[in-house]
């Protein structure tokens, strides 16, 4: 993808134009007749003209973009979406048309550049070559070079948290996890902590390694350095990796789409790489513990109780219940590591499908001014979040006879803000923490993985 001259237009045109403008005097003159007859100007309407050689192009795509007033980023992504999925051939996008209110060239090109490369993915077919991108190429009336380059880096880190998420668990491990966290270091120079079960044994990790007893793959604790913002303090960014997830002995009754339970550690991932290929001014820990959630003589069991790697103990009510238990030792580590501020994503719990659904990713925060902030950017970024309640009296309802607390309540109700006051439990006074359950969001409805929050993510920490 690059910017072009007006001069070296030779593949098909894509002309987006809103109710309000007029097609180019030009284009009329060569083809002859008054397009603005032909050409609907309806938002996510598109029509194709076949310019017959009178052109250095042979067709001209319309893209009806509504009026000035109407349009909205949310609306101008779903429409280019549209527009760039059913692409079947290379071609330039007209970029300088689709300028509107507030918005630059810089954002509006950026956004096209994101949202084509988003648009042209597709899960590749285990055995086969990935399909390839159709071209895109950007005209523009100044240099909009840098735009390209920033779409392109978004982009890129979230189909990479989409490509590893839909690989199937077989071959999306622990271990799997592990190499492409190194294929990242090493790309970008960063620095990776690999603390493998023995390293998790010494540190006394009991949530991820008990969860970890069922399966014969290892349990690792993962963690990216980024530095690029001097001694300012660090962010982290933290994903479940749970890379299938059977249950347990709380088996599920349908297991169908768990291999995007690790959706949150692909998503670290993303931003991981989305960070320093933009250079971004900023200081993170990505980190990821995984392992498998299975069943064998040795995996824990209803009413154990195990000892995180904060001391406090746990009794097991569900096996199911596993993700937090990983998300607990990961939230303590970070602590020590120093992160003052945390953002943690998991596929956590089905209760928080069943009051968002597959639109709204839920946000549970332990500090006002710092979840505000954050939720500017997801509206900014067109990614729908909602904020969900933490409560004293929701935790109580972990009260346990033979430990701390439980790690489940073991019925329904309110299971998204009972399963975030458990991990609240973890987070020291001092530290602040956002939770974004994302269950209903990191995929859809078992497949294809959308990478959510990983553009809000990278622009909060690049502000």
């Amino acid at each position: 993808m690059k910017q072009i001259k007006k001069e070296d237009l030779n593949k098909n045109f894509i002309y987006p134009i809103y109710e309000e403008d007029s097609v180019h005097t030009s284009l009329c003159d060569r083809l002859g007749y008054d397009l603005n007859k032909v050409a609907v100007k309806t938002n996510n309407e598109i029509t194709v003209v076949h310019t017959l050689g009178k052109c250095p192009f042979d067709k001209i795509i319309f893209v009806g973009l509504g009026t000035k007033d109407q349009m909205t980023t949310y609306a101008l992504r779903k429409t280019l979406t549209h527009v760039f999925a059913s692409l079947k051939e290379d071609a330039v996008l007209w970029a300088t048309p689709i300028v509107y209110g507030n918005h630059n060239i810089d954002d509006i090109v950026r956004l096209c550049v994101e949202t084509h490369c988003l648009a042209q993915y597709q899960e590749q077919v285990i055995g086969h070559d990935a399909k390839e991108r159709v071209n895109l190429d950007i005209l523009a009336d100044q240099d909009v070079n840098d735009a390209i380059a920033k779409g392109l880096a978004y982009a890129e880190g979230i189909n990479l948290s989409r490509k590893l998420a839909d690989r199937p668990a077989n071959l999306m491990t622990p271990d799997d996890l592990l190499e492409q966290a190194q294929i990242l270091a090493k790309d970008y120079d960063l620095e990776l902590t690999v603390l493998n079960k023995n390293d998790l044994m010494d540190m006394k990790a009991g949530g991820i390694l008990s969860v970890n007893l069922g399966s014969d793959l290892p349990a690792y604790m993962l963690c990216l350095k980024y530095n690029n913002n001097g001694d300012a303090p660090y962010h982290a960014v933290i994903g479940k990796g749970i890379t299938f997830d059977s249950g347990g002995y709380n088996i599920k009754g349908n297991s169908f789409g768990m291999k995007y339970d690790m959706c949150g550690a692909a998503n670290v991932i993303g931003v991981m790489k989305v960070l320093a290929s933009t250079h971004a001014k900023a200081n993170v820990y990505g980190i990821i513990p995984t392992t498998e959630n299975l069943i064998n003589g040795s995996a824990y069991k209803p009413q154990d109780v195990i000892t995180t790697l904060a001391g406090k103990t746990i009794e097991i009510v569900s096996t199911d219940a596993e993700g937090r238990l990983i998300l607990c030792d990961a939230i303590t580590y970070a602590q020590q590591l120093g992160a003052t501020h945390l953002i943690d994503m998991a596929t956590l719990t089905g209760a928080c499908v069943s009051a968002l659904g597959d639109l709204y990713t839920g946000v549970f925060s332990n500090d006002d001014e710092f979840c505000d902030e954050f939720m500017e950017v997801t509206k900014a970024c067109d990614e729908k979040s909602w904020r969900l309640p933490i409560d004293d009296e929701y935790f109580a309802k972990l009260k346990s006879n033979s430990a701390d607390f439980k790690n489940s309540v073991g019925k329904m109700g309110a299971g998204a803000s009972v399963a975030a006051n458990f991990l609240g439990a973890f987070v020291e006074d001092s530290t602040k923490w956002i939770h974004l359950d994302i269950a209903g969001t990191a995929d859809n409805d078992g497949s294809a993985a959308t990478g959510v929050m990983i553009r809000s993510i990278c622009e909060y920490l690049s502000k």
